[in-house]
């Protein structure tokens, strides 16, 4: 069994090892996130989460910029 998977951040397609964290694969592609919010299959997903979420076969990321007001 292959310990790579295949993600997709904002239509770009990744080939990354299993272990990654939402945060490590970030930090690693060094991806700037200031003032991002982030959604995983089309659910919004806390950055207080992004260190201990992990990242699966298949999964579509949307990295977006935060936008106040309404």
């Amino acid at each position: 069994m292959s310990n790579l998977i295949t993600i997709e951040l904002n239509t770009v397609a990744y080939r990354i090892e299993r272990i990654h964290s939402i945060h490590s694969f970030f930090a690693q592609y060094k991806v700037d996130t200031q003032g991002c919010a982030l959604a995983m299959n089309n659910q919004i997903i806390p950055r207080a989460e992004w260190q201990t979420r992990g990242l699966s076969d298949g999964e579509s990321i949307s990295l977006f910029q935060a936008i106040a007001g309404g």
